[in-house]
């Protein structure tokens, strides 16, 4: 009897191991091949390529570049605790502004804010948000009582949202479909990602900013050598040790899904009259900057759901005098070696930055134009002398220089 009884426990656990033996080697086998790699962009889903994507939104778009709104709009489901947050800086805005709101309430996700900041408009874009209000209570404004500039604009916007996650975005550009919103922030929720980075196409509106027609010339940016790293599967990380190429730090702050709770820590770890600079450019450089390096995770998904409309009166594309251009890098280190402190990561980007100061014939004219300008550059070079993580050979070269 105790013998019956053992060649059936016997025969059961042979069994038992022949099926994991099995198990464990086809599973082995499925997944050779697949296992991402650092030159690959790694994704769990296919999506449309850019061609697809863009032709696909065209319905879309028009929609919403003659102001339509294609259902009757949704109240979130939560006014002080909606799952995402869309901030929106605005400076003169007002006749493109309506088309990018559009594409933020054409969304098939109703649970969301829209905060739009208005950077003390000099024309009447004030008074179209509040309009804009009327008919959308997800709409919440906030209005500078004097002109901040971009950095300090968006920053307001973002720790005055109340959503799970934000969605930086542009005042002139749009989403590219209705899906956006939703498949973003279910990947971020099922991934408990602090980071969900999308792609985005770049454009030019032809002939006229305020056509009502739909011309476009759409055209891709090859974001390889920045997308590789937004591989958590790798533990591919910007701006840590492991990434020995300055090149790879993502300076685009759209196209993205942040977690607010990540985004905010990042922000408050500088006092907001650091964030008062009137800073139109450089802005995301600082906040990709103080995001990453506050982050813990991180997911690159390659769909295509922003479309980035290059404006030739937009801030970016203002002219802008060699001097005060170099004054921004001023700012902009000033704001880097103090957010990191001691550490590895500002490294790179603050001697590049300073040979790029050191270098320019315009650094005497920049210094001199005003006090500040040149305690403030001084600053930031015995600060960085003091980093143990500079070099000797960097030290010295910014010495001699």
């Amino acid at each position: 009897m105790n013998l019956l009884l053992f060649k059936k426990h016997f025969i059961k656990t042979l069994s038992i191991f022949i099926f994991l033996l099995i198990y464990l080697k086809s599973n082995k086998n499925k997944n050779d091949g697949i296992k991402p790699n650092k030159d690959t962009v790694y994704s769990e889903e296919k999506f449309d390529s850019y061609i697809e994507a863009f032709n696909k939104s065209r319905n879309f778009l028009d929609k919403n570049m003659k102001g339509i709104l294609i259902e009757k709009i949704h109240h979130p489901t939560s006014k002080n605790n909606p799952k995402i947050s869309a901030v929106v800086p605005c400076y003169n805005c007002k006749d493109y502004l309506l088309r990018s709101i559009r594409s933020i309430q054409n969304q098939n996700f109703s649970d969301l804010e829209i905060v739009v900041v208005n950077d003390n408009s000099a024309n009447d874009t004030l008074s179209f948000i509040q309009s804009l209000q009327i008919e959308d209570e997800r709409i919440k404004l906030i209005n500078n009582k004097k002109n901040m500039g971009t950095l300090y604009t968006r920053t307001i916007g973002t720790l005055s949202s109340k959503g799970k996650y934000i969605f930086p975005f542009d005042s002139d550009d749009m989403f590219l479909d209705r899906d956006v919103f939703w498949k973003i922030y279910r990947i971020a929720e099922e991934g408990d990602f602090d980071i969900v980075i999308f792609d985005f196409i770049t454009t030019d509106l032809l002939p006229d900013i305020y056509s009502p027609q739909l011309k476009f010339q759409p055209f891709k940016v090859d974001r390889k050598p920045y997308l590789v790293l937004f591989q958590p599967e790798l533990s591919y990380h910007p701006i840590r040790p492991s990434n020995n190429n300055i090149r790879n730090v993502e300076i685009l702050i759209f196209a993205r899904c942040v977690k607010a709770d990540i985004y905010k820590q990042a922000l408050n770890k500088l006092g907001t009259e650091r964030y008062s600079r009137f800073m139109h450019l450089v802005e995301d450089i600082i906040n990709n900057f103080m995001i990453f390096n506050t982050a813990k995770s991180m997911k690159y998904v390659p769909k295509f759901g922003y479309l980035y409309i290059q404006r030739k009166q937009s801030q970016s594309h203002l002219p802008l005098s060699a001097v005060q251009f170099l004054i921004y890098r001023f700012y902009l280190l000033d704001i880097l070696i103090e957010y990191s402190q001691d550490s590895f990561s500002h490294k790179k980007i603050v001697v590049q930055l300073i040979y790029f100061c050191l270098g320019n014939k315009n650094l005497k004219t920049a210094l001199d134009r005003d006090i500040y300008n040149y305690k403030l550059f001084i600053s930031c070079l015995k600060r960085t002398f003091s980093n143990k993580y500079i070099s000797d050979n960097d030290n010295g070269f910014i010495k001699y220089q």
